[in-house]
């Protein structure tokens, strides 16, 4: 489903039409009647690295987590805004991982852009002798890149960053919290092996979102990203786990604008980072 419309509160949701390539644009048709749009855009979530893969009982870093999407924010009067807009949710890995609404559907930042939301950084992989780096948290939007946002009551908030991978000595990969900057998380970090086997990072609940554990000890994958809708919630992946008899475990995938759990290190081949989340455009007309 590209979008979803929801008559009772005015709003659609836009997702991306197109997991793997750079997704076009699709059209907002501003409400007759409508006086104002209230436009939230989060960016697409960081994929997290891959763990390391060597030789049983030698040192394996785990894959770092994903960062997470920033989030954008704006109540504008539609007496400012042309009749169509143009919206683009971020892809993640392989498209453009920004979400976008433009005045026109001209590619770029600057001067065509209502709302933008940058996504967020990929995980680094573990090697022979360092965990994977924490996925960087996604920039925070400027006005340089969000000329028409002058005109509106404009919040641009950055991510979280990710969890780093456990240590090739052999360790947990590092959990990261839920929330932060906005109602979401980077993914956490996948779990680091010698001899002994470590389990993946989690996501550290709170409030009305419960954690999220890491995958392991041994070859368990790391979960996939939680989803609540009221309150609108989102979290990252959590990490995959560290095997010393088998290939590493796959970190879990990100909810959308979250980050994806590094992968853990294993025997010849390691786990998988999670996909990062897709990014998400919601606007609600005001009338």
């Amino acid at each position: 489903m590209w979008n979803t419309i929801t008559p009772r509160d005015n709003t659609v949701v836009f997702r991306p039409r197109d997991a793997v390539v750079v997704n076009g644009h699709q059209e907002y048709v501003v409400p007759k009647g409508a006086t104002a749009l209230h436009i939230l855009c989060i960016g697409a979530g960081g994929p997290g690295g891959s763990g390391f893969g060597a030789a049983a009982g030698t040192a394996r870093g785990g894959g770092g987590g994903g960062g997470s999407g920033g989030l954008s924010r704006s109540i504008i009067p539609t007496f400012y805004l042309p009749q169509v807009l143009f919206v683009q949710p971020g892809v993640g890995p392989g498209g453009t991982g920004n979400s976008i609404v433009r005045v026109s559907p001209t590619a770029g930042l600057g001067a065509n852009v209502v709302v933008f939301a940058a996504q967020g950084g990929t995980g680094g992989n573990g090697t022979a002798t360092a965990a994977g780096a924490a996925g960087a948290a996604a920039a925070i939007a400027t006005n340089n890149n969000t000329v028409y946002g002058c005109y509106g009551a404009w919040v641009p908030t950055s991510g979280m960053a990710g969890g780093a991978g456990g240590a090739h000595t052999g360790a947990v990969g590092f959990s990261v919290p839920f929330g932060g900057n906005w109602a979401g998380s980077g993914g956490a970090g996948g779990a680091g092996c010698t001899a002994a086997e470590f389990a993946g990072g989690a996501i550290t609940g709170a409030g009305p979102i419960q954690t999220v554990p890491g995958g392991g000890p041994g070859a368990i994958p790391g979960n996939a990203g939680a989803t609540l809708l009221r309150p609108l919630s989102y979290t990252g992946g959590s990490g995959g786990g560290s095997s010393n008899t088998a290939a590493g475990a796959a970190g879990g995938d990100g909810a959308p604008g979250c980050g994806g759990g590094g992968g853990g290190a294993g025997v010849t081949t390691g786990g998988l980072g999670g996909r990062g989340g897709p990014g998400v455009v919601i606007i609600t007309a005001v009338f």
